[in-house]
């Protein structure tokens, strides 16, 4: 793997996107759990899905503030590495599952990235992603990458309008080698294309 960077293919709803996913070399795939989405995937769905994917692929499960019940009938189903978390949820709340999770830090002009990661300090990552929806990302739209501090640490993950036009200047302006796409590598909502997969990750890593 060399200094590949990190790629998450997120929004995963169907067994051809997976393994296209797989395929092109990604490092994770997300599924998403909030049923407003249109990348909303049943469980049912989801687990058949992670029993055909090889085991050393990190699957990741992505709520946005979502009951208790609903994510632990989540996890209890099907096997996930990590829990990424979109919605208001707290530090006690989204370490109480045991498992590593990531919070995403909405990219909007009164948030302090630094002092809001400060608040999850045992959280294994964090989302910059643009603020949509009145939640934490899910705008498909980027936000200035030059903005961000320049002192920030393998913790982080830049996410939020990214595709294979803009990449590499991504990468450069922000200094972040962790990255998540979804809409960015779609033919449309819910569906990937196994062309923009590949090339993402391509011109990520030329």
């Amino acid at each position: 793997m060399g200094n590949r960077l990190f790629t998450k293919f997120c929004g995963i709803t169907n067994i051809e996107d997976a393994l296209n996913a797989e395929n092109a070399g990604c490092d994770a795939i997300g599924f998403v759990f909030v049923k407003s989405s249109k990348r909303f995937i049943e469980l049912s769905t989801c687990k058949n899905i992670i029993k055909q994917l090889s085991p050393a692929l990190m699957k990741v499960a992505l709520f946005a503030n979502n009951s208790e019940s609903e994510i632990r009938e989540t996890i209890d189903q099907c096997s996930f590495h990590v829990l990424q978390f979109h919605g208001s949820e707290n530090a006690d709340f989204c370490r109480q599952w045991g498992k590593p999770y990531w919070k995403a830090v909405p990219m909007a002009d009164d948030i302090d990235l630094i002092k809001y990661a400060e608040k999850y300090p045992d959280a294994d990552g964090f989302l910059v992603d643009n603020f949509g929806m009145k939640q934490s990302g899910g705008s498909g739209k980027k936000f200035a990458w030059n903005t961000l501090p320049n002192n920030l640490n393998n913790k982080w993950i830049l996410a939020g309008g990214l595709n294979t036009n803009n990449i590499q200047k991504a990468q450069k302006m922000s200094g972040i080698k962790f990255f998540d796409v979804s809409s960015g590598i779609e033919e449309s909502p819910g569906i990937k294309s196994k062309t923009k997969m590949i090339n993402f990750i391509k011109k990520l890593n030329d």
